[in-house]
């Protein structure tokens, strides 16, 4: 699975690394309304061979403005694009694939910090079950416990894979970062363009003197 195809399941403008595909998908609607304008004032008619043909167009500035957008909207596509092939490259360069979230990426960072300290509280659990049933134990007989030294084993174990998989992780996340921040600022133009109107001095000037 791609990131493109987790947004078309559940689109996310919140997350880092899913608000880039979504915004890809948003444009993909702003161009087609772009060219359904280019249709509607398009005078058609048929010519000899049954063909379609473009005769011209019932607002042609209306037009001129639509393709001018399909442009822009065309370079902005090709810009996120370019940056979600990047971030499905470097999952790929990991071994993971592309089929995850930030969120998701920070969960599985924190599940393999966590998994020795998991194993931890059921050595902890066991040793409190042992001395209830046995008062009289003592504690290198606990700690010669069979099932204790095997959880300690596995303690171990995961304390060294856990932290190598979550430093590896944490790399991936550094190469990520760089190109959500880059994709970002495209994306909040695409998706909130009201929000640069509103915060942009001159824009704000013009529409006080309005």
């Amino acid at each position: 699975m791609t990131l493109m195809q987790i947004v078309k399941k559940r689109r996310n403008e919140r997350d880092l690394l899913l608000k880039v595909p979504t915004a890809l998908l948003r444009l993909d609607e702003l161009i087609t309304g772009q060219q359904d304008i280019i249709r509607e004032q398009s005078i058609i008619s048929m010519n000899e061979l049954g063909i379609p043909e473009v005769l011209g167009f019932r607002d042609a500035t209306e037009v001129e403005k639509a393709q001018l957008q399909i442009v822009s909207l065309n370079n902005k596509r090709a810009q996120l694009e370019a940056l979600i092939n990047e971030a499905e490259a470097a999952f790929e360069d990991f071994g993971l694939p592309a089929m995850m979230s930030m969120e998701d990426l920070d969960e599985r960072i924190r599940e393999n910090q966590d998994i020795a300290h998991e194993i931890a509280l059921r050595i902890n659990q066991l040793a409190r079950k042992l001395l209830s049933e046995h008062p009289a134990l003592t504690m290198p007989e606990l700690i010669a416990n069979e099932e204790i030294q095997e959880l300690e084993g596995k303690r171990s174990a995961a304390i060294i894979q856990g932290a190598k998989e979550a430093q590896r992780l944490i790399k991936l996340k550094d190469r990520l970062l760089p190109l959500c921040k880059e994709g970002s600022s495209i994306a909040d133009d695409i998706l909130h363009p009201y929000r640069k109107m509103i915060t942009d001095p001159a824009r704000l000037s013009e529409m006080r003197s309005a």
